[in-house]
């Protein structure tokens, strides 16, 4: 299997954000730790070739659970782009999806 470049969303970029913010309120270290444990994950996920669930939201997006986030990307042969990373029990829609609603 060849190695997939790792590219983010600016949706997906803010959202790490969001959750850095969110946690550092509380415990800096944390919030630290769980971001680099997140970018770690993805670019796993692009080495290893992770699939993912599919999800009807956007052609092509899949869906990968990890930390009680949701790792949506798209993936192709030489490319996995994440979307959004997302708490898992936050209710989205097609809206949470589209690049123009950032």
């Amino acid at each position: 299997m060849r190695r997939r470049r790792l590219t983010m969303s600016l949706r997906a970029l803010d959202d790490l954000l969001n959750i850095y913010n969110h946690i550092a309120q509380f415990n800096p270290v944390a919030a630290r730790r769980l971001l680099d444990d997140l970018n770690a994950k993805m670019a796993w996920m692009a080495d290893s070739g992770v699939t993912g669930v599919p999800r009807a939201y956007l052609p092509g997006l899949r869906a990968f659970p990890y930390r009680n986030r949701i790792i949506y990307f798209v993936v192709s042969d030489d490319h996995l782009t994440v979307m959004r990373v997302l708490h898992g029990h936050q209710n989205i829609t097609p809206d949470d999806f589209t690049e123009s609603s950032s």
